[in-house]
């Protein structure tokens, strides 16, 4: 009997998700669409607490900026894998203070950040028997103190350093279009840089600094030189242990990126007054269709376990890229529109990397839904290739040999306020594990965020 119950618990969830999704969405475009100027009201304001009486704006005037914020996933495997589970949760609670240096000391140009993370809940990834977790906010269930930083920028803001407790994956492999995703193949950085080294990543932090130059408003370029140790993800360590053991290495990470826009169009006339003529100066507006490429490259000097041996390899390295356009834009100076990505990896040591080779890719839509203009549309599928080397390693163990999985996302994001969304969503996986011994499963369940 209960092998009948869970799958049916699971769709019950989705259901219910996407129904309640529904319902916030046709209750919600009033208020999505007055938020869009109107932050008078605690419905239309950025935050589920609202202005604290005005205390939160004051404080950011001075600066200080607090922040708390609140995402959970319920997610649930409703058929294939290598068992059905009823809806699990999980949570993760960011919260912190930035101070503005400038406004608080006169410091120009630096800010500083403090940082922690409370995560608890599980994943379905068990269940599944996949090499990518279906739930992005695993990992590290405990508390953290995560990030504590100070950023300095110089050269008339041309140019900026941050250092202290941070993670590669803070800058590098990383684009904010992954976070609309569920799953953790997307989600976060890309994958497999991840996997195939020691590259630190939220809500793991380590020592670190990175430099960052904008030479144009078109182009970057990021140095980053951060510690790894094989006891990163330990999580019995909280973040607090600032020390340095002999055993640990560096990793260096080379990124350079272009953000061109395309088909530049004028969007509005801004008018202005010269301060000593009395006439209007009109000033027209260009927009075009944003776009943001990077590629980058990792190298590490530190002891990495080898497949199949008990002899350790010295060097990690690898390379990846990642492009992303906006296509389409319904209205000149709308954020209304189609957005593509797409990204690739590849590591050429099958000996310590678990995905050598990697590809995946996504569309996003903003405001699909007439009148939801915030709303987020997104589909989103990974490949990933295993080595060989890895292959072998788990072969016995898993009866077969891996060589591909293949997962897939579909999700609609509801943006009830500025405060809260709602995202029902459903991922297919292919070949779990890579072996082809576990039917391809299929994952439902919703996010939802809250901004405090």
């Amino acid at each position: 009997m209960s092998k009948l119950r869970t799958p049916l618990t699971g769709w019950s969830l989705f259901v219910a998700a996407w129904l309640g999704s529904f319902f916030f969405a046709t209750a919600g475009t009033d208020l999505q669409s007055a938020s869009l100027g109107d932050t008078s009201t605690w419905a239309h304001g950025a935050y589920l607490t609202g202005d604290w009486g005005g205390l939160r704006t004051e404080l950011i005037n001075e600066g200080v900026t607090p922040y708390v914020f609140y995402t959970s996933i319920v997610a649930s495997n409703a058929a294939g894998g290598i068992s059905q589970t009823g809806p699990k949760y999980s949570q993760d609670v960011n919260f912190g203070l930035t101070f503005d240096m400038q406004k608080l000391v006169d410091w120009h140009g630096a800010t500083i950040n403090l940082n922690g993370i409370d995560r608890l809940g599980d994943t379905v990834q068990t269940e599944v028997g996949s090499i990518y977790d279906p739930v992005e906010i695993y990992g590290g269930q405990t508390i953290f103190l995560y990030n504590v930083t100070l950023e300095q920028k110089f050269l008339n803001d041309v140019g900026s350093i941050k250092i202290g407790r941070l993670s590669p994956g803070d800058d590098f492999a990383t684009s904010p279009l992954y976070g609309y995703y569920v799953g953790n193949g997307i989600d976060g950085q890309i994958r497999a840089v991840i996997d195939d080294t020691r590259f630190a990543t939220y809500p793991f932090a380590s020592w670190g600094a990175r430099l960052r130059f904008d030479p144009t408003p078109e182009f970057n370029v990021m140095t980053g030189i951060f510690e790894v140790s094989d006891q990163i993800h330990n999580p019995n360590r909280h973040g607090v242990n600032f020390a340095i053991n002999g055993t640990d290495g560096p990793i260096v990470v080379q990124q350079f990126g272009w953000t061109p826009e395309f088909d530049k169009q004028p969007v509005q006339t801004v008018q202005t007054k010269r301060s000593e003529a009395k006439d209007v100066v009109k000033t027209p507006t260009v927009q075009g269709l944003p776009g943001h490429y990077f590629i980058g490259g990792y190298w590490s000097n530190s002891n990495y376990s080898q497949f199949g041996t008990t002899e350790e390899a010295r060097i990690s390295y690898g390379f990846y890229a990642h492009a992303d356009q906006m296509v389409y834009r319904e209205t000149p100076g709308s954020d209304v529109g189609l957005t593509l990505f797409g990204t690739v990896t590849y590591s050429p040591q099958p000996n310590i990397s678990i995905l050598p080779f990697q590809l995946s890719g996504g569309a996003i839509y903003q405001g699909l839904v007439p009148g939801r203009p915030k709303d987020m549309s997104i589909f989103g599928v990974i490949y990933g290739e295993l080595s060989n080397d890895y292959a072998a390693s788990v072969s016995l163990a898993s009866g077969a040999l891996p060589t591909t999985e293949i997962d897939l996302e579909l999700g609609y994001r509801v943006q009830v306020t500025d405060f809260a969304y709602a995202q029902p969503d459903i991922q297919y996986i292919v070949r779990p594990g890579g072996t082809g011994n576990i039917p391809n499963a299929v994952v439902i369940g919703a996010q939802f965020g809250l901004t405090f």
